[in-house]
């Protein structure tokens, strides 16, 4: 159901220029083996996604599931961005993902941060 969810999500809209680098909990108490605690969430358990939106509008362009798989976190914004990359985007993001060398990382392939 995931794969089919993100796939229609590209395939459907093109995003504009203005690209968000969000996260979001989606509220669960059942038994899985990436369920995520945060304390500052409404939502403190939950399963926890990354994802890549449009800023103007809010749609979502593309999203991944956090599992805890030791993943870097630079790794997973460049997998995020994988279809936005060299179409001269700007990404606005929080602080948590923002680092000097992801920020060259993006120059170099024409997103600006």
């Amino acid at each position: 159901m995931y794969k089919y969810f993100v796939q229609t999500f590209r395939s459907v809209y093109s995003p504009k220029q203005e690209l968000l680098l969000e996260e979001a909990m989606i509220p669960w108490w059942g038994h899985l083996k990436y369920t995520t605690y945060n304390i500052g969430k409404i939502a403190k358990y939950g399963v926890l996604v990354r994802m890549v939106c449009e800023a103007v509008s809010g749609y979502i362009c593309n999203m991944l599931i956090y599992s805890a798989e030791g993943k870097k976190l630079e790794d997973m914004v460049l997998s995020l961005l994988d279809r936005n990359l060299g179409q001269n985007h700007y990404v606005y993001q929080d602080n948590y993902y923002n680092s000097v060398r992801l920020a060259q990382t993006l120059l170099d392939r024409k997103t600006r941060v």
